[in-house]
């Protein structure tokens, strides 16, 4: 391990996508289109030296991490320091690095194509990529940051970004909405963690992460006594709070559907790798403090929980192919909280990176449907695509399966992961797990059956065609990823041994089952007894919308028919949203009208009050300036006369 180039590469890794940023926002007028190459520039310099940062972490394993790296002293106060700025590289650094800069990257290269035919905006070429590139930076602030208060910054800095790639289309109403929506719906839960970190000061009097651990192992807070249990469980549910905002659980989920609205790339961007794994990875980063507290554990599981298994049953009824990947985004961010809940974070971590690799593959390929069927991705609108796209039916294909969790795929592997400690540690855990995993098989694939199989049907007015080589190439790097990244956790399982040093002392300490099957050595069916279920699951779900949607599509229209108001309710969300409006919206906006009402009359009258006297006063007085000389000449004769009686009168 060497210091100074671990230094060298948070350093490159941070700055290199900001000039990016500033330098497509700067010059990319001037460059005529050619903006993609600024920030390909930026984010592929990034990822490069992400590898470089990973090699070193690699090689380096198990000795001195995690590293903090200081930067610069900011604020110096008398004695001591106020604030340090200062990157932290372990193994999870590392990891997610990779994966925000690698997605990242891919991203930006199939952006050049596809935003030159939808752009829209004046400059909003120059503006994507600019926008793509800061997001990037904010992400990698994020991950690197040493300590709470800039782990805070960049997660503000994240939720920026969000707001103006979301409402890129700032001319289309449905857009700017998703984007304020997103930005305050987030800032709900970011309220909850920035209290979360100004108790963590209170109590422990720091924001360092090490210092912070280390008290909390020792159960001690900064003054040397005992650390309250309702104190350590406080910090945590708050810290809860953000993540539940960040990586859209319940209730704070109803922003990502409504994120649709950005360009395509956005939401693999956005859905894949970066803002919503950032609760994922605070969970994570944070397991002192939540291992520390039973009661936050099971928060976070039985949310994670819910979470997964409400969203695969909305996803059922989708007919946007966007928004059913949102729904489907929500619940495998359900999987990942629930395997942190319990107590598995190497297996949520795996599942954040598998994911990242099928859900970007999945986003990009309805992007490239979007792009072939002129802005419609509605799946009502057309289908028997296979021949027309077939490159993208392919890959996409491969990322449908991943993410059903059909065996030998990646989505399988760490998804099975997650199944078996929910249900070591509880089985009601665990059979969420299973049938949100037939949930989303079925829903996966009624959305790949009724978008490519069957009889060509094509809008009218549209010419399909597939996408050319700067789209179809990401596809298919993520589809190598969305088939092979799995098997980094199989066999000697060399993705969770580079993260043991992380976990050792939190979650693996706190949960000793975990890895384990309870036996020394196991039968066939306690080794890979719920292999055989959760694949047969993802069968089932595949061949019931094979037999739903291609076969007897009778039987699909008959069960709406049958059961029109769960139909119904499913396709408007559950009616959350109208709930939201109902009892927090509207309340606030007639709030907010009375307090207008109040400004204007009141508050205004009170000042028209107040100024009423000084104003009448001079409008009496305003008589006496008439602007005749005669008037003025008499008025000083008789001023006169007068001063001279009155001081005759008092000599006399």
């Amino acid at each position: 391990m060497d210091f100074d180039t671990l230094r060298t590469c948070a350093l490159v890794i941070l700055l290199a996508p900001l000039c990016a940023a500033i330098l497509a926002g700067v010059f990319g007028p001037k460059l005529k289109g050619h903006t993609h190459w600024v920030t390909i520039g930026g984010v592929g310099t990034a990822f490069a030296f992400s590898v470089m940062l990973f090699l070193q972490v690699r090689a380096g394993h198990g000795a001195g991490f995690p590293v903090l790296i200081p930067i610069y002293d900011w604020l110096l106060a008398g004695v001591g320091k106020a604030f340090r700025v200062e990157f932290l590289v372990d193994p999870l650094t590392a990891i997610m690095l990779m994966t925000v800069t690698g997605v990242a990257l891919l991203v930006v290269i199939y952006s050049r194509d596809y935003m030159r035919d939808h752009g829209a905006c004046e400059r909003g070429y120059e503006r994507f990529f600019a926008y793509l590139a800061l997001f990037v930076f904010a992400m990698c602030a994020l991950v690197l940051g040493g300590n709470f208060l800039l782990l805070y910054l960049g997660w503000e800095a994240v939720g920026l970004c969000s707001y103006l790639l979301i409402g890129f289309y700032y001319d289309k109403p449905a857009a700017a909405a998703a984007a304020k929506k997103a930005f305050l719906v987030n800032r709900v839960g970011d309220f909850g963690f920035g209290l979360a970190i100004l108790l963590i000061y209170l109590t422990f009097g720091s924001i360092e992460y090490q210092v912070v651990f280390d008290m909390v192992r020792q159960g001690l807070d900064a003054n040397g006594h005992a650390l309250a249990q309702g104190t350590i469980t406080a910090i945590a549910l708050l810290l809860f709070c953000g993540a539940c905002g960040k990586s859209a659980q319940l209730p704070l989920h109803v922003w990502l559907p409504d994120a649709m609205e950005g360009p395509s790339p956005v939401s693999a961007l956005i859905h894949a790798a970066t803002m919503v794994t950032a609760g994922i990875y605070m969970i994570a980063r944070c397991g002192a403090i939540f291992t520390a507290s039973p009661t936050a554990m099971m928060v976070v599981a039985i949310v994670g929980a819910t979470t997964a298994i409400f969203a695969a049953s909305i996803a059922l009824v989708q007919t946007d192919m966007k928004r059913i990947l949102a729904y489907s985004t929500i619940s495998q961010l359900g999987y990942m909280v629930l395997g942190i809940g319990v107590y598995a974070a190497d297996s949520a971590v795996f599942h954040l990176f598998t994911h990242a690799f099928f859900k970007a593959l999945l986003f990009l390929g309805a992007g490239s449907v979007m792009h072939a069927m002129g802005g419609i991705i509605d799946v009502r609108h057309f289908g028997g695509l296979r021949k027309v796209l077939p490159w993208t039916f392919a890959t996409f294909l491969l990322g449908s399966l991943a993410l059903a969790g059909v065996p030998g795929l990646s989505g399988f592997f760490s998804k099975d992961e997650i199944i078996h400690h929910a249900l070591t540690a509880h089985p009601v855990f665990g059979a969420v797990g299973l049938v949100t995993a037939l949930l989303t098989a079925f829903y996966t694939f009624r959305m790949v059956f009724l978008a490519f199989a069957g009889d060509e049907k094509i809008p009218e007015g549209v010419h399909a065609h597939e996408s050319g080589g700067w789209m179809l190439f990401p596809l298919l790097v993520l589809s190598v990823g969305a088939i092979g990244a799995g098997y980094l956790g199989v066999g000697a399982k060399p993705f969770h041994h580079f993260l043991e040093p992380v976990f050792a002392n939190t979650f693996m300490a706190a949960n000793p089952v975990h890895g384990g099957h309870g036996a020394a050595h196991p039968s066939f069916w306690q080794a890979y007894g719920l292999m055989v279920v959760s694949g047969g699951l993802a069968a089932l779900g595949i061949f019931a919308a094979y037999l739903l949607y291609v076969k007897q599509p009778w039987i699909a229209g008959l069960a709406k028919a049958s059961w029109p108001g769960a139909h119904k309710a499913a396709g408007h969300k559950w009616y959350v949203d109208e709930a939201y409006d109902a009892g927090l919206v509207e309340p606030a906006k007639k709030a907010g009208r009375v307090c207008v009402g109040l400004d204007d009359y009141l508050i205004d009258g009170l000042v028209w009050l107040v100024t009423a006297v000084p104003r009448g006063l001079g409008y009496l007085l305003r008589t006496a300036q008439g602007g005749a000389v005669q008037g003025y000449g008499l008025t000083m004769v008789i001023g006169i006369t007068v001063i001279m009686l009155v001081v005759l009168w008092n000599s006399a």
